[in-house]
């Protein structure tokens, strides 16, 4: 049976896993479904059709499933998903999809965000993605899978970062950024290849250099843009790990521009 403190309020319709823990004064709606050893420390507040996976662990403060923050939004039981074993620590705030939108809300598997992080309506975020305090990702945005994000930073809504990424502190992302590279500055600009991280992850030296490569021809080579993706095409399609950035690159994303590489 469930470890359910006494001043925790529930709704009796509420699918809460006989092994989940439930600390004092969380709130938890009809539509919500809690899995397997999760853990609500206190305070916590989940409504909406929001499921919690696995062993998740939601510290005091956090708020779950909620109206999108847009005005006119429709005060109805919005979709969040949240992946295995993320961690969600004090005062996150994430809201729901409206549930005319094709997709709910949905946080990846091993995630960990860290005090005050805000995920906008909407947002699809990755697998292995980890936010530094401060974080504030506007709706609709897609973080790929193991991104990582210093304090204080902002992403502009609508707007994509690719996989592998790492967003420096402070960064102002009004434009999407491509996989594997560092930002900083406001706004954004690329300031390198995320060689740490990659290296980390077990990309080679070759890797690296066909990674650098084809970011060089795609925003420092010349001709017009729609050349050097067509020389970038010709030269590393067939890489491994080229064509994550190409895909990327020549997706129907959502309008934003792409972030370039500073200047300085």
């Amino acid at each position: 049976m469930a470890r359910i403190h006494p001043t925790a309020l529930i709704d009796p319709n509420a699918q809460i896993s006989e092994t989940a823990e439930i600390g004092p004064y969380c709130v938890i709606g009809p539509d919500v479904k809690i899995g397997e050893r999760v853990k609500l420390i206190s305070n916590v507040y989940v409504t909406g059709k929001t499921t919690i996976g696995d062993d998740c662990q939601c510290f005091p403060n956090v708020t779950l499933g909620t109206v999108g923050q847009i005005l006119g939004a429709a005060d109805v039981p919005n979709y969040l998903e949240i992946g295995a074993r993320t961690i969600l620590r004090e005062n996150v705030m994430i809201s729901g999809a409206d549930p005319e939108n094709e997709e709910p809300t949905r946080i990846g598997s091993d995630c960990f965000f860290m005090v005050n992080t805000h995920i906008g309506h909407d947002c699809q975020i990755g697998n292995k993605c980890v936010l530094a305090p401060g974080v504030m990702i506007g709706g609709k945005s897609i973080i790929h899978d193991q991104v990582w994000m210093g304090g204080a930073v902002a992403i502009h809504q609508n707007s994509w970062v690719g996989a592998h990424c790492m967003i420096g502190a402070g960064s102002m992302v009004t434009g999407d950024v491509v996989p594997y590279v560092i930002t900083q500055g406001n706004h954004a600009g690329i300031a390198a290849i995320n060689v740490v991280g990659l290296r980390r992850r077990g990309f080679n030296k070759s890797d690296l250099k066909n990674i650098r490569g084809m970011l060089h021809v795609l925003f420092q080579g010349e001709g017009s843009a729609s050349e050097r993706l067509q020389k970038a095409e010709a030269e590393y399609r067939g890489l491994e790990h080229c064509s994550l950035v190409l895909d990327f690159v020549t997706a129907k994303r959502s309008g934003r521009p792409l972030c370039q590489f500073r200047d300085d």
